[in-house]
């Protein structure tokens, strides 16, 4: 087995020293090529009885030790070998975030299979399809009842069953190799086209220490994840971290209990997506609280020290809200293909607007026309089965991101846009609509929003309102509402947005003006293929499926 402790006779543990001693200068060094098995390893031998992993349920907070995580990582273990899981059989994951989530995914990997985790978000259509690239040996499922399309070719496990082992077996430690594969992230990205990125253990545990080493995260914080770990995201930065530092780390109930998580847990720290920040700068507006010291810290449980962010750009007015509150937010930046993370801010370096520096033993370069390359050991294998997608993601041995940025005079990296969204004007002029998109989301009124414009004479706008911020201006204004249709094209509404719209670009150039809008009856879904897991905007999706609307919208404007 993988791990190095077992139960003595008298019921205490006995810890491995030996491998202790070589485990822990390596844990020092952001460049080490080690295995997940070996984070856990370490830091349940330094410490097996300390708090490890809390589990929220029905609002009561729970702890696992370390020592008790690690009987339960083998019992699943044991459980996947008599099930014939063997080196790089490819294990499918379909759960939510919970406690059986990690020890599956820690399970596996301690195995040397490959743990393929899927979103819960996907469509019966694209879980079918996912779990036919992967050639799964096994799929795991949360909900015995789970109905998915196509599994039938597959052995499928529940998490109960996973755990049905209660005795830890007493075995030789066996660790997989830093450069063998450890998972497949099924990544559209903003395509749609499903693409398997392969991260080996050392792509792995390379990007987990030198993330937590340049945010600066100490072993004593109690990190809350909400995000889902099956994005990359959430993976490395909460639950790789966590292993490596050996501190506290707290799965959220779910997501409509953050804030009240927040209060019972509270964290030191937290990753979130800009969706999230921008959420919680808009209920400090609502609640008259954006001005007065100490309400956001106050709302996030009143002990955090860290808000990291990643996924997409800030909106300047959610940065301002959070840096004048005493929590600026740690912005920084990647993609699946590369760990995730490329670079990451901390206090120290923190400047607005930006994504902070490469890590630590990772280079970035900007290529000619503005591209970020990205070269180091946190970078893909490759995409699963696919050599001709892999050879066009490589400039010889440099990544290409497809996002546009620059490096400042200070070493931070700012990222201007994508290469292929940039909207082409049939005036000839170029504009990013990320930029114009981050601007809008200030907005209180302003949900979501996705710009438009590729050969059109201006840039037009697909605004998705904030129910609530619209209910308030419409009893504000007295306004004969009745329909949610009638909410979105009464003409005083129009008018409103017309002013926010205006009033946000203010000093941008004038490309980057908002012509023709239209306000939307519903949010872009993942449903409808229109946002990624981590809430980025598909925008040719998008654009396909408002195709209707975007033309009404340009009518309006030839008529007017």
């Amino acid at each position: 087995m993988s791990t190095p402790w077992v139960n003595s006779p008298d019921g205490s543990h006995s810890e491995n020293a030996e491998l202790a001693g070589k485990l822990q200068p390596r844990r020092d060094d952001p460049n080490a090529l080690i295995t997940i098995p070996s984070l856990l390893a370490a830091s349940v031998a330094e410490h097996p009885d300390k708090p490890a992993l809390g589990i929220i349920q029905a609002g009561i907070l729970t702890w696992r030790t370390w020592f008790e995580l690690a009987g339960d990582v083998r019992c699943v273990e044991q459980e996947l070998l008599s099930r014939g899981i063997d080196h790089a059989d490819r294990v499918v994951q379909l759960a939510p975030n919970s406690y059986e989530w990690i020890l599956t995914d820690l399970a596996v990997l301690a195995l040397g299979a490959v743990h393929v985790p899927l979103h819960m978000s996907l469509s019966a259509e694209q879980i079918a399809e996912q779990l036919d690239l992967a050639d799964a040996k096994l799929l795991v499922v949360s909900n015995p009842k789970q109905g998915i399309l196509g599994s039938g070719k597959v052995a499928r496990v529940t998490h109960g069953e996973l755990l049905s082992h209660k005795t830890i077996p007493q075995s030789e430690f066996r660790n997989p190799h830093s450069t063998d594969l450890a998972t497949i992230l099924f990544t559209s990205g903003t395509t749609g086209r499903a693409r398997g990125v392969m991260l080996s253990h050392g792509n792995l545990t390379s990007n987990a220490i030198a993330t937590a080493e340049a945010v600066g995260s100490p072993r004593e914080e109690i990190r809350l994840c909400f995000l889902p770990l099956s994005h990359s995201y959430a993976r490395t930065c909460d639950l790789y971290t966590w292993l490596y530092r050996g501190s506290r780390l707290v799965l959220a109930e779910s997501r409509e209990t953050i804030l009240r998580d927040c209060q019972l847990v509270r964290p030191t720290a937290i990753n979130g997506v800009p969706y999230f920040y921008q959420k919680i700068a808009h209920q400090l507006f609502a609640s008259g609280q954006s001005n007065v010291q100490g309400s956001l810290n106050s709302l996030l449980g009143g002990e955090i020290r860290l808000c990291c962010c990643g996924g997409a750009g800030v909106a300047p007015e959610t940065e301002r809200v959070f840096l004048e509150q005493g929590l600026p937010l740690l912005a920084g930046y990647g993609l699946t293909e590369a760990g995730p993370v490329v670079s990451a801010t901390n206090i120290a370096n923190y400047s607005s607007g930006s994504v902070g520096r490469p890590l630590e033993g990772v280079e970035v370069r900007i290529a000619d026309g503005g591209e970020i390359l990205v070269r180091g050991p946190n970078v893909m294998q490759g995409y699963w089965r696919d050599e001709a997608a892999t050879r066009a993601a490589f400039d010889q041995d440099w990544l290409r991101t497809g996002d546009l940025g620059e490096l400042d005079d200070t070493g931070n990296l700012r990222i201007v846009g994508r290469c292929k969204e940039i909207l082409v004007l049939s005036t000839g002029k170029n504009v990013s609509p990320t930029s114009v998109e981050r601007c809008l989301w200030d907005s209180p009124l302003v949900e979501n929003v996705c710009v438009v414009g590729e050969g059109k004479p201006m840039l037009g706008a697909l605004i998705v309102p904030n129910p609530n911020a619209l209910r308030s201006a419409i009893r504000a204004e007295r306004l004969w509402v009745w329909s949610r249709k009638r909410a979105v094209t009464h003409p005083k509404v129009r008018e409103l947005f017309r002013r926010e719209i205006d009033r946000l670009l203010i000093g941008r150039s004038r490309e980057e003006q908002i012509g023709p809008f239209a306000i939307l009856d519903r949010n872009f879904e993942q449903a409808h293929g229109e946002i990624t897991a981590k809430f980025s905007l598909r925008r040719e999706t998008i654009v396909r499926n408002f195709s209707q609307v975007i033309a009404d919208m340009y009518r309006s404007l030839t008529k007017g």
